[in-house]
């Protein structure tokens, strides 16, 4: 179905209809011929699919109007503008909410690149469905930039969560009850910089570490749980329940460690104490919250893009085969602070590749590193290769 008459028609969007479901995208020229002379030149896109998921947010819809209609407009209108403000938020600091550019139709129309419709249910009056918004990250980019607003866009790889209770005499991890543990697992935080994983507590996470190695940070039995989890970054976020006058209050310490680099950890603490009837759930469910925008709050900060500072660096890429160097050029791609990527030169033991960025080459290091990608050295010999793999100098 095509939706004419509306902002819907205005913005090109088609569907595609299958049972129980709707799908609507944007109709644009793919451009595949461009696309396959981009391969073989080796060019790296400008965007990921990667990239294009930080771009991307889902809300439900549920409006009710004086027809079924009117309602799947009215919902469709509301979704458009809860979408846009949880990716405003996804992007910028807490402190600069108040300063965000309002969603006027003339802005969603410049943001918005499309959109799809699942779950779609309605009657004569109410409404239903669940949507999928894809902004332009470009639009949102010179949105912000144009209010002065910073933002950061750099992904985060995984956290992997280890939820210690302290209690008496010994601090509980894997222990069944750890309602603190139960907290992060029944939590559904918005999706922001940086996911979050908590794990199911199986042989191989018991096997990897216990309540008191994590509570106490030891790097070995860290970096084993990281290992589990495709070497993420782990969260240990320490839960003591005091009782209160009216009720519990529960004191928060985080710390999120990069296994491996012992010193490299961030540590945050909070107390939140219960609202008169609020009970011991729905308290830990506010504390994992606010955890979460804690260590949001962090990322951002070290990773917002300063597009007054840009530069070029040139760095060889070692790549024995063909899938080695495509890997890598797809990594390329989903990082964020790069701007620009040009092949120099290619021969059989890899590339040199030089990469126009905006921001510090510590911050392009770190966004690099979320995509499995290392680079060291320095002018004028970087080298930049997937994580793990041990650098060889070319035979002569």
């Amino acid at each position: 179905m095509i939706y004419e008459g509306d902002l819907w028609y205005r913005r090109s969007f088609c569907a595609k209809t299958r049972p129980g479901e709707i799908g609507v995208h944007m109709a644009r020229n793919s451009g595949g011929a461009a696309l396959v002379l981009a391969a073989i030149m080796f060019a790296v896109p400008t965007q990921a699919a990667t990239r294009a998921d930080i771009f991307t947010v889902s809300v439900p819809v549920d409006a009710t109007a004086a027809n079924a209609s009117a309602a799947r407009d009215a919902a469709r209108l509301d979704g458009e503008r809860r979408a846009y403000a949880a990716m405003l938020d996804r992007l910028t600091l807490a402190r600069d909410r108040g300063r965000l550019p309002a969603p006027t139709d003339t802005t969603l129309n410049q943001v918005i690149q499309g959109f799809e419709v699942a779950h779609e249910r309605r009657s004569s009056v109410h409404y239903l469905a669940d949507y999928t918004f894809h902004f332009r990250p470009n639009a949102v980019e010179q949105l912000l930039r144009d209010h002065g607003i910073p933002f950061a866009e750099t992904a985060s790889k995984p956290v992997v969560v280890l939820a210690v209770l302290e209690s008496p005499g010994r601090p509980m991890l894997w222990d069944d009850p750890n309602p603190w543990r139960d907290a992060w697992t029944s939590a559904k935080p918005a999706q922001g910089l940086v996911p979050i994983a908590v794990p199911l507590g199986e042989v191989e996470d018991v096997t990897a570490i216990d309540a008191a190695s994590a509570d106490g940070g030891d790097d070995a039995h860290l970096r084993a749980i990281s290992a589990n989890y495709d070497h993420a970054d782990v969260l240990v976020t320490r839960a003591t329940l005091h009782p209160a006058g009216g009720g519990e209050t529960v004191s928060v310490s985080t710390t999120r460690f990069v296994p491996g680099s012992p010193g490299g950890e961030q540590s945050w603490v909070a107390t939140y104490t219960a609202a008169p009837g609020e009970s011991d759930q729905d308290l830990l469910a506010r504390a994992v919250t606010g955890t979460v925008a804690q260590v949001e709050e962090a990322w951002k900060q070290a990773n917002m893009l300063d597009y007054s500072q840009s530069a070029t660096l040139v760095a060889s890429v070692p790549a024995d085969d063909l899938d080695s160097w495509l890997a890598v050029r797809q990594r390329l791609a989903a990082t964020a602070a790069i701007q620009r990527t040009e092949v120099i030169s290619l021969d059989r033991h890899g590339a040199r590749v030089a990469l126009h960025y905006v921001g510090s080459a510590a911050q392009l290091r770190v966004a690099l590193a979320q995509n499995n990608l290392d680079l060291s050295g320095s002018d004028p010999d970087w080298v930049l290769q997937q994580s793990g793999t041990a650098h060889e100098s070319p035979p002569q």
